[in-house]
């Protein structure tokens, strides 16, 4: 009886475990959040319009208006830096009211739903509120909704300082 011997290369399995749990990793993400992008961290969408409230005054801004390309840049390069994701808490009807009469926040329309590339589950929104101020400011969160109804889900941004750069170079117009 003739016997082999049988030889592996660890240096190939190692690569194919490695290959395999990528892949795995990828595919999963991929199907839970139903975004195959969604480890590209790229944001460039232009709104429709852009609300800025600002203590009471409430400023709204759309193509071609003095202000929107730079506060449309700062929007893109944010949503570009997504931090986290927070399912547990939303925007509640007071605090949004409240946002829009006493403290700062943008309210950013889009012409179609548009796709914000995450790990995480949060849809195709619309229409985002961004709060600047408050506690919701402080946690850089932003919320997302679909004709102005808000999800209970938050994305959490690196840095929202330039967006409230550029929303603090409009001037208030109406209170």
């Amino acid at each position: 009886m003739d016997l082999e011997t049988v030889r592996f290369n660890l240096r190939d399995l190692f690569l194919v475990l490695i290959v395999m749990i990528g892949g795995l990793v990828f595919c999963s993400s991929s199907l839970a959040n139903g975004d195959p992008l969604w480890f590209l961290p790229y944001f460039n969408e232009t709104p429709k319009s852009i609300v800025v409230y600002r203590e009471g005054c409430r400023v709204t801004i759309t193509p071609g208006q003095p202000g929107f390309d730079e506060l449309t840049r700062a929007l893109n390069a944010a949503l570009s830096q997504i931090d986290g994701y927070d399912p547990t808490y939303g925007l509640p009807p007071d605090s949004l009211r409240d946002y829009r009469e006493k403290q700062r926040a943008l309210e950013v329309t889009y012409p179609k739903r548009v796709k914000i590339h995450v790990a995480y589950k949060f849809g195709e929104p619309d229409t985002l509120f961004i709060p600047l101020t408050g506690p919701f400011g402080e946690t850089r969160s932003i919320f997302g909704g679909h004709a102005g109804d808000y999800w209970a889900s938050a994305l959490r941004l690196k840095s929202n300082a330039g967006i409230r750069q550029a929303a603090e170079a409009l001037g208030c117009a109406t209170r």
